[in-house]
């Protein structure tokens, strides 16, 4: 079936009316998320640069939605004053940043480097937070020259330089209570998406590839206004093969097919792998075989939605995790991360996929309430009708709210069957 004669999924918001959604998360944000952050890390003053063909990725998630780029230079500036209020300046003449940032430079008095250096003067901050970091690539947005200009220009103030790195992590991960309402949602567009493409609709037997359905879900986002979180990916575990995950292949009966996906839409990503099972001629589901290996999935699921607790690293998640399920003869990987402005977004992770085991600073992390995650992980059971081991990748979207785990979008409990 072509993409034209799907129907338009209900939900999608014209550009207007997301942009209008978008500037309200923000504002939001600015007001409830930023002063918290700011308190918590014990950050007096929070100096972001960047110039354009060179943005520092933070700044994507600080602009509303008319403004598209740095121009020359944009400098924002955060300062927690005594009443522990923040204040937000913007050193661009730019109109639009108002009223989300005051602006503060008057180009006919000084360029934006002098402005800057009179509101450090003026405010006398302790500490000075600026976008450098040796571990998190989001937050390593400062350009070396920056830098250099920085350490000259506030000679007197290098010694109060701090990295801005963990309320970085903190801004990029957390979300508030608006986009916590309406984020299910997306994960739920999402999930829509996958079903279509795991469908008789799409796949059709003998003659569908992989990649054929890869396209269909890349042309199919494009309809829809959005676009893919990342590339997707579509590939098979088949009876006999010498190796999983098959690409490049034709769809036959009998296969596992294995999608993962995710879009970006409002400014947030979505990660999802789903599994469809491709049915023999009068066949009406699964072998049991194949079914039994899901639910031990499922109950792998279980086990991490009940070791995920705020304030637990996730290097103890993964452990605490990865013993339960051995205890219960589940043969199990697993390698979840946050979900965000960004399909991996920074914060806590549990495991990598080539590193099965406790993963220095990033694992260190402790996992933090209005978070969203990707519970990613992979299970491997002996598949009596197949007498093989089979893998089963799964994927799904979840949140921590009030020290729970919730699911994002309907949880998959059975295969898509075509």
């Amino acid at each position: 079936m072509r993409n034209s004669d799907m129907k338009h999924l209900p939900g999608i918001l014209p550009l207007k009316k997301r942009e209008e959604t978008q500037n309200r998360w923000l504002f939001h944000r600015l007001n409830t998320l930023l002063p918290s952050l700011m308190k918590k890390h014990h950050l007096d003053m929070w100096i972001i640069a960047g110039r354009e063909y060179n943005e520092d990725p933070v700044l994507k998630t600080l602009y509303p939605s008319s403004i598209d780029s740095s121009r020359r230079l944009t400098i924002l500036v955060f300062f927690l004053d005594g009443n522990q209020q923040v204040k937000r300046w913007v050193l661009h003449p730019n109109p639009n940043f108002e009223p989300f940032y005051e602006r503060v430079w008057n180009p006919e008095d000084c360029d934006q480097w002098e402005c800057l250096k009179r509101l450090v003067e003026d405010h006398d901050p302790d500490t000075i937070a600026l976008n450098y970091s040796t571990t998190f690539a989001a937050g390593d947005g400062l350009s070396h020259s920056f830098y250099q200009h920085l350490g000259m220009l506030l000679d007197e103030y290098t010694h109060k330089f701090v990295s801005a790195q963990h309320i970085i992590v903190d801004w990029l991960s957390m979300r508030t209570s608006k986009e916590l309402i309406a984020y299910p949602s997306i994960a739920e567009l999402a999930r829509q998406i996958a079903a279509e493409a795991l469908s008789g609709a799409v796949i059709h037997p003998g003659i569908t590839t992989t990649e054929d359905v890869v396209d269909w879900i890349r042309q199919r986002v494009l309809d829809l206004g959005m676009e893919t979180s990342f590339y997707p990916t579509v590939d098979l575990q088949r009876k006999g093969a010498d190796m999983d995950r098959l690409e490049g292949e034709i769809i036959r009966c009998g296969d596992i097919v294995h999608l993962d996906f995710g879009i970006r839409y409002l400014g947030l990503a979505t990660d999802t792998q789903q599994l469809a099972y491709v049915l023999y001629p009068g066949e009406e589901d699964a072998p049991e075989g194949i079914q039994s290996a899901l639910q031990s999935a499922l109950r792998f699921e279980d086990i991490v939605s009940e070791e995920m607790r705020v304030g637990r690293t996730g290097n103890e998640v993964f452990q605490r995790v990865m013993k339960k399920a051995s205890d219960e003869g589940i043969e199990a990987m697993l390698y979840s991360h946050p979900l965000g402005n960004h399909c991996h977004e920074a914060g806590a992770i549990m495991g990598l996929y080539d590193q099965q085991r406790d993963i220095p600073i990033k694992g260190d992390l402790p996992l933090t309430a209005n978070t969203c995650y990707a519970m990613e992980f992979n299970i491997k059971q002996y598949i009596p009708e197949w007498n093989q081991i089979v893998p089963i990748y799964l994927e799904e979207p979840v949140a921590i709210i009030q020290n729970r785990v919730e699911y994002m979008a309907k949880r998959q409990v059975s295969f898509y069957l075509i």
